[in-house]
């Protein structure tokens, strides 16, 4: 007898654990739970726009009331957009320079080629063959050589 009441307290103490309460709550009230989620997010959506709509309507009072306010506002606004003016002029003046300075050592470059190597660096094969009519991707000879493959079967039917 004694067995049978430790195996319900036992069996009972199982049920109550924390996930199980969950999934109990989950399994009855999910959908309220989704429902309830859905319903929140859209009010705080609405009432995020209206709390802005205050707050800049507040704000937009405030400065009608102390205009030095504004004029100080618009002022920073001003310094701000010339600062970041600046910034961006100050930055294409360094990506101008450092590109004038790799065409510059490019161009550096050439021209220590060209004194090294003389104005016919690039012509070794123009040399060998001082033939005008070369053409490198003919394979040297004055005709071609390739013929296109003969078509196995014309017309459709082989061994038909």
């Amino acid at each position: 007898m004694e067995s049978v009441v430790d195996e319900q307290q036992s069996f009972g103490s199982m049920l109550l654990t924390p996930a199980s309460v969950v999934l109990q709550f989950l399994a009855t009230y999910g959908w309220y739970v989704v429902g309830a989620t859905a319903a929140a997010l859209y009010l705080l959506n609405k009432l995020k726009k209206r709390y802005a709509a205050y707050r800049q309507a507040k704000e937009d009072a405030e400065y009608h009331k102390d205009p030095d306010k504004a004029l100080a506002r618009m002022e920073a606004f001003q310094r701000a957009r010339e600062q970041q003016q600046e910034m961006l002029r100050e930055a294409s003046r360094r990506a101008r320079e450092a590109q004038d300075k790799l065409a510059e050592k490019k161009r550096n470059d050439t021209i220590q080629r060209l004194k090294r190597y003389g104005a016919d660096a690039g012509r070794r094969l123009a040399e060998m063959d001082d033939d005008a009519s070369y053409l490198p991707l003919s394979g040297g000879a004055s005709t071609s050589t390739y013929r296109a493959p003969k078509k196995k079967c014309p017309g459709g039917g082989c061994g038909r």
